[in-house]
């Protein structure tokens, strides 16, 4: 497993970065003994970097993988709070549910600008105060905008930035792919750490997948890609890729993910507002989704008030 530093951070991670969305109640809401087992066994192979989030509510089983182990992981969660009370809160329930003192690197979720990142600054300033006092190591940003990784090197105060960006730009706000890799080349040239996220588009380059993570692997400027993954043979697979192994005839098997919307849905279009990818519509029968938009984030099911939604 190859790795890289953070940044200016100092914070060692290893390329690929184990992606916990995709293990959780959002998506395939594995039991805490399989999600915290397909952790541990990521661990055991070199991988040193989980990525999660408040939103995600997985924390236990982060938790419950590290239990015993002795040897550094570097933990990226992140939050929504816009004010000092709110991400004090956020802080300390990552702390407590995680079973850690110093969380090592806590970001703001999914900034769309310099704008947004002012209207968030009290929550920054507050994880600012936080890594002073020990219980923070590096503070960022993640976001799907273009604008918001632009908007980060403008603040030195950001450490690490971690960007939607794939092979076809499927997800990336406001611009193009190759507009987010300039806007990327420019936060690492500021000393941003940088790790990627959805490198397969939320599913779309499965079959692709080869194509796909060559083409981030080849981007220097990405210190680290978080990838999603469910089971054992999806870990096998995505570290055969990433250090350069032959894929067997059993590791390529395609695995197809389809947003999910129940009966009982109410129609109350709460996810289509949360839906960061601007992938979901309201008819007057249904909720509809452009295939073309969606990145099978599970936000959408996040926000909707009868867990109608999930991705499968």
């Amino acid at each position: 497993m190859e790795y890289r530093v953070l940044g200016n951070t100092r914070i060692k991670v290893s390329r690929m970065c184990f992606g916990s969305l995709t293990i959780g109640p959002l998506q395939r809401n594995l039991s805490i003994s399989e999600g915290s087992r397909l952790i541990l066994q990521a661990l055991e192979v070199g991988v040193n970097f989980i990525d999660t989030a408040q939103l995600y509510r997985n924390y236990g089983y982060i938790r419950q993988a590290l239990r015993g182990w002795r040897e550094e992981v570097v933990i990226a969660t992140k939050s929504y709070a816009y004010t000092a009370e709110m991400m004090k809160n956020a802080l300390e329930e990552a702390r407590r549910e995680l079973d850690l003192d110093l969380i090592p690197i806590f970001m703001l979720h999914e900034q769309e600008s310099e704008h947004t990142i002012r209207g968030h600054w009290p929550a920054l300033e507050y994880l600012l105060k936080a890594r002073e006092q020990g219980k923070v190591r590096a503070v960022g940003i993640s976001t799907h905008y273009v604008q918001g990784v632009a908007g980060a090197c403008k603040y030195p105060e950001i450490e690490v930035v971690s960007p939607l960006i794939n092979l076809t730009g499927i997800g990336v706000q406001g611009g193009t792919r190759d507009q987010m890799l300039a806007a990327v080349k420019k936060a690492k040239a500021a000393g941003k750490g940088i790790y990627a996220m959805k490198p397969l588009g939320g599913g779309h380059l499965i079959s692709r997948q080869q194509a796909a993570f060559q083409f981030l692997l080849e981007q220097e400027d990405l210190d680290a890609i978080a990838v999603g993954m469910k089971s054992e043979q999806e870990l096998r697979r995505n570290l055969a890729y990433f250090n350069g192994e032959a894929i067997t005839e059993g590791l390529a098997e395609h695995d197809e993910r389809q947003l999910h919307f129940e009966d009982w849905c109410l129609l109350c279009g709460r996810c289509v507002s949360a839906c960061p990818s601007r992938a979901l519509s309201e008819t007057p029968n249904q909720i509809v989704v452009d295939q073309n938009k969606c990145v099978f984030c599970g936000y959408c099911g996040a926000a909707c008030p009868e867990f109608a939604i999930k991705v499968i």
